[in-house]
């Protein structure tokens, strides 16, 4: 068996699902975690906790020791890109001969929003790092309409006019994550990954309410509102900008390809929209 595959924020919604499905696949994995006792609940006993926590460099050296290869998932701080690139270099030092990194769609353009170009700016200080690499460049999730900006009164409230995206399921995105890590020929590879179709937030109410029996509308909100709300709701301000100008991307259509990376690695289509809304009914009614 292969030496086991080390798991960066694992106890959150898509590494969660990259730990298990490693560990499905056969695969010898370490969760790196800051709260041990919440990741036991989550893992059970099948999969190995080591202490890590990205604003904590003297956690890296045990948690990579004897590591292979690394799930990079970057965590939503203003510092990312100084932590992640400190970690790469940390990884070099302790061995790791593969990184796959959670990355996003819209690397490639020439306008970037400020969170994207971390990510890129990440990508290239692994290329530099002589790591083999895989980047996932996910488009933006089906779950943020339940984790990130869930339906309040009824109602989507997003700033996005008639913009639209090829939203991906996290579950597609873990799935292609853990084939990468225990399958060869995935090294220096870059995979977009998508849903199967292309949505607006009025289509998106609209699966929604077919799908629970409830109704659900989309309110386009000014941006000035969308800003505003989110301040007054306690978000710190470098990360409402964060948003806003991924917001203003979406607004203008610019991440609604739709690819076959995710059926390419996987086999299997990408899950669509209203399968999504079925498997979190309950979420959604409850909203």
């Amino acid at each position: 068996m292969s030496k086991p595959v080390l798991v960066t924020g694992a106890t959150g919604t898509i590494g969660r699902d990259v730990a298990k499905g490693l560990s499905e696949m056969g695969a010898s994995v370490r969760a790196g975690v800051r709260d041990q006792a919440k990741a036991r609940k989550q893992f059970g006993s099948n999969i190995a906790l080591a202490p890590f926590d990205f604003e904590n460099e003297k956690t890296f050296a045990g948690a990579l020791e004897g590591m292979e290869k690394v799930f990079l998932l970057p965590p939503l701080l203003p510092n990312q890109l100084e932590l992640m690139n400190v970690f790469v270099d940390a990884a070099k030092r302790a061995g790791v001969r593969h990184i796959a990194k959670l990355s996003a769609i819209g690397v490639d353009d020439e306008t970037q929003p400020m969170a994207i170009k971390w990510h890129g700016a990440n990508e290239q200080h692994i290329r530099e790092s002589g790591v083999a690499f895989t980047f996932l460049r996910p488009n933006s999730f089906m779950q943020n309409f339940f984790t990130y900006f869930p339906p309040r009164n009824s109602a989507i409230y997003l700033p996005w006019g008639k913009g639209t995206a090829s939203f991906v399921d996290t579950r597609d995105i873990a799935s292609v994550a853990a084939k990468v890590l225990t399958t060869d020929g995935h090294e220096e590879k870059i995979y977009t990954l998508t849903g199967p179709a292309t949505l607006g937030i009025a289509e998106v109410a609209r699966i929604l309410s077919e799908v629970t029996g409830h109704e659900f509308k989309y309110v386009d909100v000014p941006e000035a509102a969308a800003r505003d709300g989110m301040l007054q709701a306690g978000v710190p301000a470098w990360q409402v900008d964060l948003v806003m100008e991924l917001h203003a991307v979406n607004k203008q259509n610019r991440w609604s390809t739709v690819t076959s990376d995710i059926e390419k690695v996987t086999g299997t289509h990408p899950t669509d929209f209203a399968q999504f809304a079925r498997d979190h009914a309950d979420k959604f009614r409850a909203s």
